[in-house]
């Protein structure tokens, strides 16, 4: 008899921790340009950021803005610690998300474009798009090499484009969600000395 309450206290507890592991992790989903990323919504609240990415304290990065200098009001990253990833920034204004990047590659587009995508995958999904380059940016971290973006503003949705020495090409590091129709800056605005010049 205390063999078999052992046995189920043991696999109640796995459950708990199990269900515990689970709660703390999103699961994986579909990005939709100009719209959300796995139901996570544009417009939606740091509330409601945080009930489908809960926090790492002391490891997520929290920046507050108060300046009014066109940059995001508050910029949140959560870090995917599971797949030792990058993660997902998520930037406000007003208190809502208007922005958010993704550098996980727990999301991907229903198209197939996902983090790691070549360029000529990116292109020929968004054919409409604008390329453009964040000089100054050109750390050894993205390979030495200028950041390009490809910017799809009619579905609103950016790649960010890193130099991948080893393959010698650009491949997706970021996908970029915002408004349809509406402008678009990396991380929500170019502080200086970078600056922001499409490419013709």
């Amino acid at each position: 008899m205390k063999l078999k309450r052992m046995i189920l206290f043991v696999l109640a507890l796995s459950c708990v921790l199990s269900w515990g592991v689970h709660a703390q992790t999103p699961a994986s989903g579909v990005i939709v340009p100009g719209e959300a990323v796995a139901g996570l919504k544009l417009g939606s609240t740091f509330t409601e950021f945080q009930a489908m990415f809960p926090r790492h304290p002391d490891i997520d990065e929290d920046a507050q803005n108060n300046l009014q200098n066109g940059c995001p009001e508050r910029s949140y990253h959560w870090l995917d610690l599971d797949r030792n990833a990058n993660g997902v920034y998520a930037l406000f204004k007003s208190g809502k998300i208007y922005q958010m990047s993704i550098h996980t590659p727990r999301f991907a587009l229903s198209d197939g474009v996902h983090i790691d995508s070549t360029t000529e995958e990116v292109k020929r999904a968004y054919p409409t798009g604008q390329e453009y380059v964040l000089i100054g940016s050109g750390s050894a971290v993205v390979g030495g090499k200028d950041l390009l973006y490809w910017v799809d503003k009619s579905h609103g949705v950016a790649f960010e484009l890193y130099w991948n020495a080893r393959k010698r090409e650009r491949l997706v590091s970021s996908i970029d969600i915002f408004a349809r129709d509406s402008d678009y800056l990396p991380s929500g605005c170019i502080s200086t000395p970078q600056s922001w010049k499409p490419v013709k």
